[in-house]
C-alpha cells in the first residue's frame, strides 16, 4: 500500500534528491565491480532500495563493502600478511591465520573491522564508518521495534560505496 502510494506520489512530483544521487551512484557501480558476487549483492541492493524495502538494502549494501573489503585484503599477500600479525596484537588468544578467503568465517564482522584498524589496513575514520554501518545493518536485519527509512538507507549505502568499496579499489 505504501510503496504503491510512493510510486504514484512520486510519479507526480517526482523523487527526492537524495533517491535521485543513491539511485545514480548505485546504478553507476556495476561496470566499476569486477567480481560477480560483490555485482550481486549490488543489483540485490539496488532492487530493494528502488521498491522501499530499505531493511534489506541496508543488509545489501553492507554485504556489498564487507565482502569488497575482504576480497580486497585477501587479493594482496602484503594485506594478508599485516592482517594476520595484527589478529594477536588485537586478540592476543587467537590461534588464527587468514590464507583463504573462506579463513575469515572463523572472526566475527567487528572483529575484522578492529584487526584491519590495528594493521593499519584502514584509517580511523574508515574503522569508524564501518563500525557505524554495522550497528545500523544489525539493526536492520534483526527483528526490532525500529522504524528504518529511506534516508538511513541512503546514508549507509553513500557512506560505504563511496569510503569503503571505491577507496579500497
Amino acid at each position: 500500500m505504501q510503496g504503491a502510494l510512493r510510486r504514484s506520489l512520486d510519479a507526480k512530483y517526482g523523487s527526492h534528491h537524495s533517491v535521485i544521487t543513491t539511485s545514480k551512484l548505485l546504478a553507476g557501480l556495476p561496470e566499476q565491480i569486477p567480481d560477480l558476487v560483490e555485482r550481486a549483492f549490488l543489483s540485490e541492493a539496488i532492487s530493494c532500495y528502488r521498491v522501499g524495502a530499505y531493511r534489506a538494502a541496508i543488509v545489501m549494501g553492507w554485504n556489498l563493502a564487507f565482502d569488497h573489503t575482504l576480497n580486497w585484503i585477501i587479493s594482496d599477500s602484503a594485506r594478508v600478511a599485516a592482517f594476520n600479525a595484527a589478529i594477536t596484537k588485537r586478540y592476543p588468544k587467537a590461534k588464527l591465520t587468514i590464507s583463504t578467503r573462506s579463513d575469515f568465517e572463523e572472526l566475527k564482522e567487528a572483529e575484522i573491522v578492529e584487526i584491519c584498524y590495528t594493521a593499519r589496513l584502514i584509517t580511523k575514520n574508515v574503522a569508524e564508518i564501518l563500525r557505524e554501518k554495522l550497528k545500523r545493518r544489525n539493526m536492520a536485519a534483526h527483528p526490532s521495534q525500529v522504524v528504518i527509512t529511506q534516508h538511513q538507507a541512503d546514508d549507509l549505502i553513500t557512506d560505504l560505496v563511496n569510503n569503503v568499496v571505491m577507496l579500497l579499489m
